[in-house]
């Protein structure tokens, strides 16, 4: 088990941060070239770590014990992990980079599920969606992924493999001028999703069963994927300088120093809390 207290992703390594108290004990676990894009990440229970290497079109993994191994290649620019249970994964894709812009990327995501190996079992194409980032599990064959570029969330049958929108709201969108995406990450707390936004630099809330989204907080310091502690915490990478924190309650995120992760993309709690 991973005894660290948080894990970040940022554009050149994987890091494990301290608590709050000692955040100077920030440990580069991986370390990758500049211009590697390292986007999201899931902490398995047994605490190997599982995460995406965007241009590299590849998956990466690290252990307690075993190291830094690369662990699967994947056809297309993996983007965010959902975990499906029993090892499975449903993988967001794009089969073009970011990099050549939304038109360009119109037509080319997919979903693909993977077995514990990291094979991929089946694709499933998302002919309308333009830029599949975050997502989560609803149900067990329901998906929810938020469309960076669309300001929208589709639900996805796992079954079927229908793609339909089931949220679409302005508070959702990104900024035109702005080379920040725009609703980003997605996480479940109690009868409520949370969802970011990078380009409007806000935290959202809408029920489970959708509805109209309300910001719960500015993030002022940025914001990109983000976890939350079984407290209602909040911690949230920020592709800036510091992590933020969010404690119930508060109108505005901390700034947590984290020095080592700037650019942090992704934030994910260890086994250990």
């Amino acid at each position: 088990m991973i005894t660290r207290r948080g894990l970040g992703l940022l554009a050149g390594g994987l890091v494990a941060a301290r608590a709050a108290r000692a955040q100077s004990g920030t440990e580069i676990l991986v370390r990758f070239p500049n211009g590697t894009f390292l986007e999201n990440l899931v902490v398995e229970p047994e605490g190997r770590v599982i995460f995406t290497n965007y241009f590299a079109r590849r998956l990466e993994a690290w252990s307690p014990g075993a190291g830094h191994s690369a662990f699967a290649a994947v056809p297309a620019h993996p983007v965010s992990l959902t975990p499906l249970g029993g090892g499975r994964h449903a993988l967001a894709v794009h089969g073009t980079s970011f990099m050549e812009g939304s038109a360009a990327m119109r037509g080319q995501a997919a979903l693909l599920l993977l077995d514990p190996a990291g094979n991929v079992t089946r694709r499933i194409a998302l002919a309308e969606a333009v830029f599949p980032n975050g997502g989560l599990l609803l149900a067990r064959d329901r998906l929810l992924l938020a469309d960076s570029a669309l300001g929208r969330v589709w639900q996805v049958d796992l079954e079927t493999g229908a793609a339909t929108s089931w949220l679409d709201h302005p508070l959702l969108a990104p900024v035109a001028g702005q080379p920040y995406p725009g609703v980003n990450g997605i996480k479940r707390a109690g009868d409520r999703l949370l969802l970011s936004n990078s380009a409007q630099r806000s935290l959202l809330a809408v029920g489970v069963d959708g509805g109209t989204p309300t910001v719960l907080a500015p993030m002022t310091l940025g914001v990109d994927d983000f976890a939350v502690a079984p407290n209602g915490t909040i911690y949230a990478a920020t592709h800036a300088v510091d992590l933020a924190r969010l404690m119930p309650g508060a109108s505005a995120p901390v700034a947590i120093a984290a020095p080592g992760v700037e650019g942090s993309t992704a934030v994910a709690l260890t086994p250990d809390g």
